[in-house]
């Protein structure tokens, strides 16, 4: 009898249900859907520097006016620096689109319908339609380089949006996944004040940094007193329009402190560590912003100002989900709408 018991004990796998082992299964590969999904936010994030990089050298029209094709063929023969920022561009985007339709075919085996990790893969899906597709109309109305029309100022706010809204896709769904989360959080309380108007800032903040990208790019200026004459005499309402934007950043960082400083009380560990980055890469913005007009828009402190703020926006948001999730954990226990697990097969 003590034999037996001692076999039993020797393998622990025949003591548990089949059940337990498919769960502990099913476990294993949400964490290595967790490290890919990261894997994809990270490589998205070097993409969409690169385009940065495109717009900021003017290389947009690269490829002429053809799409997807570039200047009507598969693989441009002979090119000049501008066809090839934006032929690598291109492919590189469409990377991501294979790299998110394999994450949601992923995360639809992995997770039930419903579940939020699987339902943040699939806005990650639909805005990097949408981004495509943004790319593909700006390239065929030429609205790209040294375009000022009317249309390409009244779309670029649009298109940085967009862009935002994909990065938060991605991001929530690496997020999501690695921390285990098996309820969506409840987002009606982003309605709320206090995430609501922050939340929203972050959105115009970026929408108007389009314009005052662009204007930096068309309209250059070769010194201070040269970029502040362009004011008496504008060349173009993008001139005007830059302005909106530090105006928006000044309410912006007020709302985020706000929303930090009544956070910090209650945070410990994990979450104390991401108000930091919070923080800290909000004062890292409010230093390059200016740096980046003082020393008249030179082109390696451009990118790194907008990566800061595409990490920025990342960790704002990482912190919006885990002060919804402890809304939800908060709630009575009376809840509904359990999102299914990870499926077992």
């Amino acid at each position: 009898m003590a034999g037996r018991r001692r076999r039993q004990r020797g393998n622990p796998a025949r003591e548990l249900p089949a059940d337990s082992r498919i769960a502990t299964g099913s476990r294993m590969s949400a964490r290595r859907f967790a490290v890919f999904s990261w894997g994809v936010l990270a490589y998205a994030l070097v993409v969409i520097s690169w385009g940065y990089f495109l717009r900021i050298s003017q290389s947009g029209d690269g490829c002429g006016t053809s799409w997807p094709l570039c200047e009507g063929a598969v693989v441009p023969v002979e090119a000049g620096f501008p066809t090839w920022v934006e032929f690598i561009h291109r492919i590189s985007s469409g990377l991501v689109l294979v790299a998110v339709v394999g994450m949601l075919a992923w995360s639809a085996k992995l997770y039930g319908r419903g579940h939020p990790v699987r339902l943040a893969a699939v806005a990650s899906l639909v805005f990097t339609v949408t981004e495509s597709l943004f790319g593909a109309l700006l390239v065929v109305f030429g609205w790209v380089a040294e375009d000022v029309s009317t249309a390409r100022v009244v779309v670029r706010p649009f298109h940085v949006t967009n862009n935002f809204l994909l990065m938060a896709s991605l991001g929530l769904t690496a997020w999501w996944s690695s921390r285990g989360l098996d309820r969506l959080p409840p987002l009606t309380r982003l309605g709320e004040r206090e995430l609501f108007l922050p939340t929203f800032a972050l959105i115009v903040l970026a929408a108007t940094g389009s314009w005052t990208g662009l204007a930096g790019t068309a309209f250059p200026a070769e010194s201070i007193r040269e970029g502040l004459s362009q004011y008496l005499s504008p060349a173009h309402v993008l001139v005007y329009l830059r302005t909106v934007h530090p105006l928006v950043a000044l309410v912006t960082v007020g709302l985020v402190a706000r929303l930090l400083s009544r956070r910090w009380a209650r945070a410990r560990g994990p979450d104390r560590r991401l108000l930091w980055a919070v923080a800290g890469l909000g004062s890292a913005q409010v230093l390059l912003g200016p740096l980046v007009v003082a020393l008249l828009h030179p082109v390696g402190l451009r990118l790194l100002h907008l990566l800061v703020a595409d990490l920025f926006w990342l960790s704002f948001v990482f912190l919006v989900s885990t002060v919804l999730e402890e809304a939800r954990r908060a709630a009575p226990s009376s809840r509904t709408g359990v999102a299914a697990g990870p499926v077992q097969p």
